[in-house]
């Protein structure tokens, strides 16, 4: 059955699910009909650097909202700030680092649920619409192995503070 409703959503009384995530807070927003993108708002601390990393079965889309992140695919590297669309062709390798002292809201729009599911098998239900307290995540061998079944493979280190600050230095 089809909906005739448009959907109004927002994080603070979004209708959807919303996760803690690996220090992260990722809010689901609904869709008016079930066959459209996974769309979700994630919410990531300052200094949050995933792994390198690759999507082999879709594109890893992101627009900045607020904040600012060096970002690599690749060997380019970039500032992306807010207003910023982020678009990551799969198949290649990819990592970022939200800079500066504020947290960094992105929406993410992928064509499939893999990370969705990977949020919903790692993650756990937010207590509140905030950032979580920081655990420092499940360990390097848990998160690996739930990376690799839910399409991600990590192809090397996070950005790490020093080459993000080199980066804005020469090019911020």
């Amino acid at each position: 059955m089809s909906s005739t409703a448009a959907m109004l959503d927002w994080p603070q009384a979004s209708a959807g699910p919303a996760w803690w995530f690996l220090d992260t807070l990722v809010v689901e927003h609904p869709m008016a009909s079930a066959t459209g993108p996974v769309v979700l708002e994630m919410t990531l601390p300052a200094g949050a650097a995933p792994p390198l990393h690759v999507h082999h079965d879709l594109d890893d889309s992101t627009y900045l909202l607020a904040g600012q992140m060096v970002v690599r695919c690749g060997e380019q590297m970039l500032l992306a700030q807010a207003g910023h669309w982020l678009s990551f062709p799969r198949g290649v390798p990819h990592a970022f680092r939200v800079v500066g002292n504020e947290p960094a809201r992105i929406l993410v729009v992928h064509g499939n649920h893999s990370f969705l599911d990977l949020i919903k098998d790692l993650g756990q239900p937010a207590g509140a619409r905030q950032l979580p307290p920081p655990t420092g995540g499940p360990g390097i061998d848990k998160l690996t192995r739930a990376l690799a079944e839910h399409d991600v493979d990590v192809a090397g280190s996070s950005l790490s503070e020093q080459e993000a600050q080199a980066f804005l230095a020469e090019h911020g």
